[in-house]
């Protein structure tokens, strides 16, 4: 399968958005219905829906239900990703709780933290391992993909201890640039950004 650029995931995810939740229970959906709620080109929105292969009807649209599966099919929702929380902190403890994880098919197996106060505890059903297990939990359970969540002074040498193991992909929610080898991916969320687009 071809590689689907960032910005057409971005667009698909929000696409999958308005058939899951604002137009739940409508049978169709036209074009220009997804490009007026998301203020974007009614050009764009058909030719990311072509790429999933859904055709439309004409005076109908698109059938809401089968261009919503097809988009989980072309984003991959149904097989699921079995990921560690790098931290237990406040913003690990959130994530834990984003119940639609499941929906798009990552699956939180467990938390780690260097904090003996937290190792051992359930944080909404997972639990949190000790840091020193990491390298060897990622062996036995065959994990290259992670979310970082921990105090950014840790991130490098935690990151360089998730390369060394084996990690592959990184979900950077710490607000530093983290140096990893060319075959690792690194996505960087930064929630301040978000906020600060939004403002200014």
């Amino acid at each position: 399968m071809l590689a689907i650029s960032g910005k057409l995931i971005h667009r698909l995810t929000l696409y999958h958005g308005i058939l899951t939740y604002t137009l739940c229970g409508q049978e169709y959906v036209s074009s220009n219905e997804i490009a007026t709620l998301l203020k974007i080109d009614d050009s764009q929105v058909r030719k990311d829906i072509a790429l999933c292969g859904v055709q439309g009807l004409p005076k109908h649209g698109y059938k809401v239900l089968a261009l919503k599966k097809s988009i989980e099919q072309k984003l991959s929702f149904n097989k699921q990703k079995d990921i560690f929380v790098i931290g237990a902190g406040h913003l690990a403890t959130a994530l834990t709780q984003y119940a639609d994880f499941k929906a798009y098919g990552i699956n939180i197996l467990a938390l780690f933290d260097n904090y003996e106060s937290k190792i051992g505890q359930m944080i909404n059903g997972k639990r949190v391992f000790d840091i020193n297990r990491l390298e060897n939990l990622i062996g036995r359970m065959k994990i290259d993909t992670v979310i970082l969540a921990l105090p950014p002074q840790n991130a490098q040498e935690v990151t360089n201890r998730l390369v060394k193991s084996g990690i592959k992909f990184i979900w950077n929610f710490t607000p530093c640039i983290i140096e990893v080898p060319d075959e690792v991916v690194v996505c960087y969320e930064n929630i301040v950004s978000g906020f600060l687009q939004l403002i200014l």
